[in-house]
């Protein structure tokens, strides 16, 4: 009897159920271009605001105008409606609390080491003229946001600048940095292919070569998104890929997770074959392209070494080999390729690393383990260079999804679009930053009036990203001035151009240096505060309370014998439950639909990374809501 009522749910709701999905499908592609428009226009206001960043009167204003992340009070601050989302860290059953948000301002976020002068302000230039720039955008900023508060904007600078709306404190304060984040390097590189060539011989061992190496593998993979194909090879005397037998994977949260536990796990001995190295990497790119497996887009190779060769054929051949690939994969896949090389450490040989880059159109930086140099900056060259050709002629409206992702409070999902910033008064136009707006899932369900699945947002993410390639057109001086603004400086430089054929590619600094804020914070009446302190309240009060820190219970175990009467109760009143709870999914959800052969190799979605918790040793998606939460993220 039951298996007849739930065969005549079926067949009386299957019909109204795939004309819910037709309609469902049209109005998520609506949703999305409206999120890309949204983007777009927030980009576009952006880039309109640079050239007044230096404006006497909007540095005056800027000074002392700005809320800092973990130490200023919000003017406006009100405590969040539980029914739109909970914090786990001021929020437990019973205790009345919430975390403080101002949809009245934006806040802004920098990691620690920019932080380094009195009271938390920055001393760099380009630093503090990011702050100033971006908050020229606040008003837009505000009015967008209480226009539809279901999309939060925000913006990440080169600088390591981050403003979003609404206003609201980090848990951990000076961890976050944008330029590390899927979101930032998928708008300004597009989909790729990435391989990493690590060098693990012998002479890695020395200060802290091994070390960087894996610093700088982990730091490329977290910020690749699931656009982006990639694979890591490794080498000493013989080449060798790690984590899967041939191909490159997508960069699933999952993939990526497995990936960068292989790196924690390199060991280093034996000689050092660059021939090798090389040609696995390039032999692996073109099985991936064989198989159909590749984004199509751009190709990158990272090369890191400490040394040079000390096995294999030498460094003729290897350039050789290096140029008759990459001529491969142009003629016979259209696939451009670019390499990059990384010297590591005060004491690598820089002559070969930097020939290689220098004589295939590449870029060499050198990484000093003893200055204690931004890593994030030296390995910033590859998305660099995709962002210079992204800025170009029919890659100016290119805006990149990343992979939806879980909210830990509820178990809500939601995702991101985000579009490159430039200065385009210069050719080629100077890459700024990455704008950005996100939605909750939920709110996506809100709009449609319809169950989303996570898995048709991620196909129709993904299919959206990989629609285009970007186009990287350079002229030899335009990427001798991308060799020389990186670590590297003049050094880097291949001697194909002199400064004036490019100098209009170089950012350049407000002219009157003097005018500079040297405090842009409204305030810092909370610095040194812990985060339940600065940010959890009381529903419905505008200040913080101490009070509020939520204290998680253990909840006390049944007894047997209640769990039997449980048992005995339960069992015919769940089978009902189930009954009606079966005809009513018939009617509501969407036909799960066959993955698409794209995810074949990992389709999974990042369901325990979140906006407001992203989990130990993942990485978000997304920048986080309330970074309280991100307390574990390796960041």
């Amino acid at each position: 009897m039951c298996l007849s009522l739930l065969f005549l749910s079926y067949i009386l709701l299957k019909a109204p159920v795939e004309r819910v999905e037709a309609a469902s499908k049209i109005e998520l592609e609506s949703i999305l271009s409206d999120m890309e428009a949204s983007v777009l226009a927030f980009r576009d206001h952006i880039e309109s605001l640079y050239t007044s960043r230096c404006d006497p009167a909007a540095l005056a204003e800027c000074s002392e105008g700005n809320y800092d992340d973990c130490s200023s009070v919000y003017p406006n601050a009100q405590c969040m409606d539980v029914r739109r989302l909970i914090d786990s860290a001021c929020n437990n059953d019973g205790n009345n609390c919430n975390v403080l948000w101002d949809k009245s301002q934006s806040t802004v976020m920098i990691p620690a080491e920019l932080a380094d002068g009195p009271m938390g302000n920055p001393t760099d230039p380009q630093v503090i003229e990011s702050i100033c720039h971006s908050r020229l955008a606040e008003p837009f900023m505000v009015e967008k946001y209480n226009t539809n508060n279901a999309h939060r904007m925000y913006f990440g600078s080169t600088a390591g600048v981050f403003r979003i709306i609404p206003a609201h404190h980090s848990g951990e304060c000076g961890s976050f940095d944008p330029r590390r984040r899927p979101w930032f390097v998928a708008a300004s590189s597009g989909p790729k292919d990435v391989v990493l060539v690590i060098d693990v011989s012998g002479s890695m061992h020395k200060g802290r070569q091994m070390e960087l190496a894996k610093e700088a593998a982990s730091i490329i993979v977290e910020t690749l998104s699931v656009a982006d194909r990639f694979a890591i090879v490794t080498f000493s005397d013989k080449a060798s890929m790690i984590g899967v037998e041939e191909g490159l994977i997508r960069a699933t949260a999952e993939n990526k997770e497995i990936m960068m536990e292989h790196i924690k796990s390199l060991t280093h001995k034996g000689g050092t074959n660059f021939y090798d190295a090389f040609k696995t990497a390039f032999d692996t790119i073109e099985q991936t392209v064989k198989d159909e497996l590749t984004t199509g887009c751009n190709v990158a190779i990272l090369f890191m070494t400490d040394g040079k060769i000390s096995t294999g054929p030498g460094e003729n051949e290897t350039i050789s080999l290096v140029n008759q690939r990459i001529e491969n994969l142009k003629t016979n896949f259209n696939q451009a390729t670019t390499i990059f090389t990384y010297s590591l450490g005060q004491e690598a040989d820089n002559r070969v690393t930097k020939r290689l880059a220098c004589e295939t159109n590449g870029i060499w930086t050198p990484v000093d383990d003893l200055a204690n140099d931004d890593l994030i900056s030296a390995m910033s060259s590859y998305y660099k260079l995709f962002a210079s050709g992204l800025g170009q002629g029919g890659d100016k409206n290119w805006s990149a999804w990343v992979d939806p992702y879980r909210f830990v409070l509820g178990g809500k999902m939601g995702t991101g679009v985000s579009a490159p910033v430039y200065d385009r008064s210069v050719s080629p136009p100077l890459f700024l930053g990455v704008a950005a707006v996100d939605m909750l899932i939920d709110d996506f369900e809100k709009a449609l009036g319809a169950n989303v699945s996570s898995t048709d947002v991620l196909e129709n993410l993904v299919s959206r990203s990989t629609l285009r390639c970007p186009r990287i057109d350079l002229s030899q001086c335009e990427l001798e001035a991308l060799r020389s603004i990186g670590l590297g400086g003049e050094s880097s430089k291949c001697g194909v151009c002199n400064d004036t054929e490019y100098a209009s590619t170089v950012t350049t600094e407000c002219p009157n240096q003097s005018d500079l804020p040297s405090n842009v914070w409204d305030n810092t009446d909370k610095r040194g505060m812990n985060y339940p302190d600065r940010a959890c309240c009381v529903i419905g009060t505008t200040f913080s309370s101490s009070t509020c820190a939520a204290n998680n219970m253990p909840t006390e175990a049944p007894s047997s014998a209640s769990t039997q009467t449980a048992l005995v109760v339960g069992v015919p009143i769940l089978i009902v439950i189930s009954l009606l709870a079966f005809s009513f999914i018939l009617w509501k959800r969407k036909k799960s639909s066959k993955p698409d052969p794209i995810f074949h190799q990992s389709s999974s979605i990042n369901d325990s990374v979140s906006v407001i918790a992203p989990p130990e040793n993942l990485t978000p998606s997304a920048p986080p809501f309330n970074p309280a939460f991100s307390e574990t993220e390796d960041a």
